[in-house]
């Protein structure tokens, strides 16, 4: 995890520098507190950063960390406290939703929360392949349900709530 705002600020100015044009995203750790948080967001607006994926691995001890349905919650607590942030800011990013995504209401919580995508790690290795079917279709019914023609129109509605 890096937490160095001085490294980061110089990470991110040496992938400046490489003229990547594949955009590029700061995966955030869901252990790093709101001032951790608010650091590198301020240091990450003044780069050439796409967006972010909300989140890493929870830590466990010094041979690992979490992830699946125990890391949820911080997952969704950092997605939602990011997606505000990046609002207030005025930018736009590309949020990714990442951790605890079992199924399409997972899915939508995250979507609702603040992302744009969803990024399925351990529920892929738990249910296979076809949880991507299942979920799309099952998003179809939700977003349907709310009254939203789109994945889109979801994005950040429920951020509120949380």
């Amino acid at each position: 995890m890096l937490t160095d705002p001085e490294l980061y600020s110089k990470l991110l100015t040496e992938i400046d520098k490489l003229k990547i044009n594949k955009p590029i995203f700061v995966k955030l750790s869901p252990d790093l507190n709101k001032r951790q948080i608010d650091i590198l967001l301020d240091i990450s607006l003044k780069h050439n950063i796409s967006g972010f994926i909300c989140s890493n691995l929870t830590k466990c001890d010094e041979r690992g960390g979490y992830s699946g349905k125990i890391v949820e919650d911080k997952s969704n607590s950092l997605l939602s406290y990011v997606y505000r942030k990046i609002k207030k800011s005025g930018k736009k990013y590309v949020l990714i939703g990442s951790g605890g995504i079992f199924s399409a209401e997972d899915a939508y919580k995250k979507i609702k929360l603040g992302a744009n995508l969803v990024e399925l790690i351990t529920g892929m290795i738990y249910n296979g392949p076809g949880l991507i079917s299942e979920i799309n279709y099952g998003l179809v019914k939700l977003l349907e349900k709310d009254g939203f023609s789109n994945v889109s129109e979801a994005v950040g509605v429920g951020n509120k709530d949380y």
